[in-house]
């Protein structure tokens, strides 16, 4: 499997080394860096990176405002790094918001281990979505097939199980999909 991609956004040289060290180390992948809100906002919308780490102090817009554009667009994940003293700032707001936060300094193994989970249940997330989309689509289907089958009932006299075989036949003969056909059949007969 292809490692995460993470971007990172500090003002610090130092702590961006340090944590891009232990990130890597440990198999992700730290595409980009940014130093302060805007660039970090223009490379997260250019590079839809798996996550962001942040620190709460960046030049031109704070992590926090950062952190809540980042996940009021659904781009990615976000880890929000403060200082004991901004934990009261962020956990006032934390109700509204959907990213986490650390207080530094950082645990690196909790910081692996909240990364881990945060993808965890995205990938998790991510296939519930295909799911759902999946169900939708199955269920539209069924819609149309048994509209279709009720018109072919009246209109032709025939019974449920024959509207069904009409339909699944042509399907068939056709190589097209049910719902396409059941949409034809329904066009047809709206005319």
């Amino acid at each position: 499997m292809e490692p995460s991609r993470i971007l990172l956004a500090m003002n610090n040289d130092t702590s961006i080394n340090k944590l891009k060290n232990t990130l890597v180390e440990n198999g992700y992948s730290v595409i980009e860096q940014a130093k302060d809100g805007h660039d970090c906002l223009r490379k997260v919308r250019a590079l839809k990176p798996d996550m962001v780490i942040l620190d709460y102090n960046l030049a031109s817009m704070n992590g926090y405002d950062v952190s809540k554009v980042i996940i009021d667009d659904k781009i990615c994940d976000v880890i929000l790094l403060i200082t004991a003293a901004q934990e009261s700032l962020v956990s006032e707001a934390r109700p509204e918001t959907s990213f986490i936060y650390m207080t530094k300094p950082i645990n690196k193994p909790s910081l692996i281990n909240t990364i881990e989970l945060m993808l965890k249940n995205k990938r998790k997330i991510r296939e519930l979505e295909r799911e759902i989309e999946e169900l939708k689509a199955s269920l539209d289907t069924r819609k149309e097939v048994e509209k279709a089958k009720g018109l072919l009932m009246r209109n032709m006299g025939l019974s449920e199980e024959e509207a069904f075989k009409r339909i699944q036949r042509q399907s068939m003969d056709k190589g097209i999909a049910m719902k396409e056909i059941a949409k034809a059949i329904i066009l047809a007969y709206d005319l």
